[in-house]
């Protein structure tokens, strides 16, 4: 075999599975079908929380390879259907971190890819295009390929990785099924970046939500260069495209007044970008001689910024499974099985609630008396605010947002809060 493992993918799940490997002077060939700089071939969140920078710290990116102060967001503003509005303010998570960042896809990719070259049993090839995999029996054992339309070649490795994003070619090349899913409540996700869009929030850059409560959200997230990205995010039931996405983006924006006068003298500075019914769900991660990771693997709605953070896990876990495979500790199939499981374990509950909040938030609809009440008590608490973004930081376990405990103190305080303004006005 000519490496210990080849991965097909070179962007943040790839790029950092490489690096792992290559720390650990593993023989590693990592394959990119783009030429970098470039943005990913399918819309993904552009948010990278505290938890995911730890992650990105120990396999040597500084915050300076991918980060701008314009896009530092220290607060996340909420406006419910124009009846009340809050700011929250994010608690100090992983290494000390108060603040999420917007960032540039291209920029953020080609950091992790440039990264590699501190490794020197790594080696990458980037518009290089993957045609087939290379089988001995059922075991995978290379692939075929060309690079910038050249001549085939055959390059076989130990194990082969399909680190190639939601439409995994590897995926489909290995008949990898999906395992769970859920597609009952999707959403249809529109964005560009704009400039010139007037503050969403007194306290600096952040991120803005508008909700409708009635199917339809639009979200704004600080970007480099002063930018923000703007996003429409809707029941997929309820989206008509009519072959003109653009007239779509434009209109469901100026649907909104609230939203559209942060717009209405900004301008769109990228091409739209989009992807209709998004879906959630797992394929089985691995099979003789392959695995999968980070949305070939495990893909959902990017609604809670969870992507990349869940893809730098998944890299960080196939990691440990390879390493102790290629040392002789562990068999694949035992390697495979404690990656299975561990992924399972680590992105699950994320996952529940990201497609528990999708139904909640987006195929709900609430009473009006209950958005004025038990919605607000709820989304204006300190205690839910602050539990709500440490969850988003993957710094408390996601059930407690939907806990009894939390709920009926939302509820407690929201009456008392009530009581004392009613009374202060009556005085």
């Amino acid at each position: 075999m000519n490496y210990d493992v080849l991965i097909v993918g070179g962007r943040p799940s790839g790029a950092t599975l490489a690096a792992r490997l290559g720390a650990r002077q593993k023989k590693v060939l990592v394959l990119e079908k783009a030429i970098f700089p470039s943005l990913p071939n399918v819309p993904s969140s552009p948010a990278v929380h505290p938890g995911a920078m730890e992650l990105l710290d120990e396999i040597g990116i500084p915050e300076s390879a991918y980060a701008s102060d314009h896009a530092r967001m220290r607060h996340v503003r909420f406006n419910v259907a124009g009846l009340f509005s809050t700011v929250m303010r994010t608690p100090t998570l992983a290494a000390g971190r108060d603040y999420t960042y917007g960032v540039d896809r291209a920029v953020f990719d080609t950091a992790c890819w440039h990264n590699l070259d501190r490794f020197p049993t790594v080696e990458k090839r980037q518009g290089f295009t993957v045609t087939d995999l290379v089988k001995e029996g059922q075991q995978v054992v290379g692939i075929v390929g060309n690079s910038n339309d050249g001549p085939s070649e055959t390059i076989k490795a130990r194990a082969v990785i399909g680190a190639d994003g939601r439409f995994s070619f590897v995926a489909r090349k290995c008949g990898a099924p999906v395992i769970e899913e859920q597609d009952t409540c999707t959403s249809t996700v529109y964005y560009a970046d704009w400039a010139g869009v007037r503050p969403v929030c007194d306290e600096g850059p952040a991120t803005f939500v508008y909700t409708t409560v009635r199917g339809l959200d639009v979200l704004f997230f600080a970007m480099p260069n002063g930018l923000y990205s703007v996003n429409t995010h809707q029941r997929s039931d309820r989206v008509d495209i009519g072959g003109k996405p653009e007239n779509y983006y434009l209109n469901t924006l100026k649907s909104i007044p609230e939203v559209w006068r942060y717009l209405e003298k900004a301008e769109r500075t990228t091409p739209l970008s989009g992807i209709k019914r998004i879906g959630n769900g797992y394929r089985q991660p691995s099979g003789p001689g392959w695995a999968l990771v980070g949305d070939a693997l495990h893909y959902k709605d990017p609604v809670d910024g969870q992507g990349i953070y869940d893809a730098l896990l998944e890299t960080k876990l196939l990691d440990q499974a390879l390493s102790l495979w290629l040392s002789g500790a562990r068999t694949w199939d035992d390697a495979m099985k404690a990656y299975r499981d561990d992924v399972w374990a680590a992105t699950q509950p994320m996952f529940k609630t990201t497609v528990g909040r999708l139904k909640r938030e987006l195929y709900d609809e609430p009473p009006w008396p209950v958005v004025r009440t038990l919605i607000r008590w709820t989304v204006t608490d300190p205690i839910y605010q602050e539990t709500f973004l440490r969850i988003l930081g993957r710094d408390l376990p996601p059930g407690r947002l939907t806990s009894k405990r939390l709920m009926a103190g939302c509820i407690q305080r929201g009456i008392a809060r009530d009581a004392l303004s009613l009374f202060k006005n009556t005085r």
